[in-house]
C-alpha cells in the first residue's frame, strides 16, 4: 500500500468526533429531560469523596433516597470536582429522579454547571469536527492528487557545500 493511501484514514477522526458529538447531545437531553420531567426528591448524601488521581481530580457521592414509587434508592454518583465541590459540607441535596431513563438522577444544585459543561464539551468537538473535516477532504484530494498523476513519493535533498 502506498503512503498516500494511509492518507484517507483521516476521515476516521471526524468519524470518532462525530460519535463524541452523538454520545455529548445524549448526555444533554438526557439531562434536560431529567430535569424538566423527572420528580423533586431530597436525597441523603451517605458518603462524598474527592480524589485526586494524577493530573485529574474527580470524586463521587452515595445517594439515598425514597423514589415516589416508594422503593428505597442508594446510588454512586461519579462527579468531576468542580460538581463535587458544590456539594461539600451538604448532608441533603434536591435531586430529580426518573426511574428507568439513561440518565435517571439530576442533582439541582449542579444542574446548571453541568449543562454548561456538556454545552462547552459540544462547542469544541463540533469545532474540532469542522477543522478535521476540512483538514481529511484536503488530504483525500491530495492522496487522489498523487495516484491520479502518479507523482514520486520520494522527497530529494540537495546539499550545497559552503
Amino acid at each position: 500500500m502506498k503512503r498516500t493511501k494511509l492518507l484517507y484514514l483521516t476521515w476516521l477522526i471526524p468519524a470518532m468526533l462525530t460519535v463524541l458529538l452523538v454520545q455529548q447531545l445524549s448526555v444533554l437531553t438526557g439531562i434536560q429531560t431529567t430535569y424538566n420531567q423527572g420528580d423533586e426528591l431530597t436525597a441523603i448524601i451517605t458518603d462524598f469523596r474527592i480524589k485526586q488521581i494524577a493530573a485529574q481530580t474527580n470524586g463521587y457521592v452515595d445517594l439515598s433516597f425514597t423514589s415516589s414509587a416508594g422503593e428505597r434508592v442508594d446510588q454512586r454518583l461519579s462527579l468531576h470536582v468542580q460538581h463535587a465541590s458544590r456539594l461539600i459540607g451538604l448532608n441533603e441535596v434536591d435531586i430529580r429522579h426518573r426511574a428507568g431513563a439513561t440518565y435517571d438522577i439530576v442533582i439541582v444544585d449542579t444542574f446548571e454547571y453541568h449543562k454548561n459543561t456538556v454545552l462547552i464539551n459540544l462547542a469544541v468537538i463540533g469545532l474540532s469536527l469542522i477543522v478535521m473535516i476540512a483538514v481529511s477532504i484536503f488530504a483525500s484530494k491530495y492522496a487522489a492528487g498523487k495516484v491520479k498523476n502518479a507523482r514520486n513519493d520520494n522527497i530529494e535533498l540537495e546539499f550545497q557545500k559552503s
